[in-house]
């Protein structure tokens, strides 16, 4: 199971707003240990931080901690955004997209490329070598992501996320689904305001 990100909040200080607040945010991801020619580049995967090392070969693999510092108001926004409460997340297209893959043909590009979301996603979420059962597990976790249909619609490709992903920066199509997700985004968002005024 994947380590819950962690979201500390330092109450404000006299004279300064709630929205200025420190906040610093824990995101757990899969570390690769290797023996690279090159030093890594950091880059995004379904919204989260990821190390790539280019030309690695790996030795060992562990969750390491990435810490975002930012002011309360712009981590609150961010989380109040998940894409699980917005109306272009498509879970349902995702899970008839997979079950086309599963069932094509072994060699198929779309199929091997499924088998590998779940390799990844079993890597990162576990600290070492993941086994049967954490495979499965992750088989069972990329279920609950979707396409992000605003996305996928603007570059003309298939775009899957994670439910706790939000629009990657640049990029704001966020829109709540429902009325019960505009309250819990907004409860979320007056929470981490609560937490940066002191009160909780």
């Amino acid at each position: 199971m994947a380590t819950p990100d962690q979201l500390e909040v330092i109450p404000a200080t006299k004279g300064t707003e709630p929205e200025e607040a420190p906040a610093r945010r824990v995101q757990w991801t899969g570390l690769e240990v290797n023996l690279a020619p090159e030093l890594p580049n950091v880059i995004s995967k379904s919204g989260r931080p990821a190390l790539e090392f280019p030309g690695a070969i790996p030795v060992a693999r562990s969750l390491s901690p990435v810490t975002t510092e930012m002011p309360a108001g712009e981590a609150a926004t961010l989380l109040r955004a998940r894409c699980a409460r917005c109306a272009h997340f498509r879970s349902d297209t995702w899970n008839e997209t997979m079950r086309v893959w599963r069932n094509a043909p072994i060699t198929n590009e779309r199929r091997r490329g499924l088998a590998d979301m779940i390799r990844h996603l079993a890597h990162a979420c576990v600290d070492g070598t993941p086994s049967t059962a954490d495979f499965n597990r992750a088989a069972i976790d990329l279920t609950a992501w979707g396409v992000c249909s605003a996305l996928t619609e603007e570059r003309k490709d298939l775009i899957v996320c994670s439910p706790d992903a939000c629009c990657p920066d640049g990029v704001a199509y966020y829109r709540d689904r429902s009325q019960v997700t505009a309250r819990e985004a907004s409860s979320v968002f007056d929470r981490i305001m609560r937490m940066a005024q002191g009160r909780t």
